[in-house]
């Protein structure tokens, strides 16, 4: 009874270290796996911003003053302002008496 015992014992650790190593198998699998979906997702992830940052440089470019202020002057016929002068009017040319007259 003695070796039966014996090799019950020896079967029991032969099942347990089988075992584990079909779970480390497993496990190793499964990390590889995920470790190439990660790797797959960050070239994802990289190309994706790229498109953001190629984007963000066209919207930065399209509505730039240089480029506004060309397609006023090219598309629209808009000229660039020239001198302003303002003309003080003096008090007494009757401006302030029909503005009166008006709101009463």
């Amino acid at each position: 009874m003695l070796v039966s015992w014996n090799l019950v014992i020896a079967a029991g650790v032969m099942i347990a270290v089988l075992g584990l190593g079909f779970l480390y198998v497993v496990q190793s699998t499964a990390l590889r796996d995920l470790t190439a979906q990660t790797s797959q997702a960050q070239r994802a992830l990289d190309r994706e911003l790229e498109i953001n940052r190629i984007l963000q440089s066209q919207i930065e470019e399209a509505f730039s003053w240089e480029r506004v202020s060309r397609i006023a002057r090219n598309q629209l016929g808009m000229v660039e302002p020239s001198l302003v002068t303002y003309l003080s009017v003096p008090a007494g040319n009757g401006v302030e008496q029909e503005n009166r007259d008006d709101a009463e």
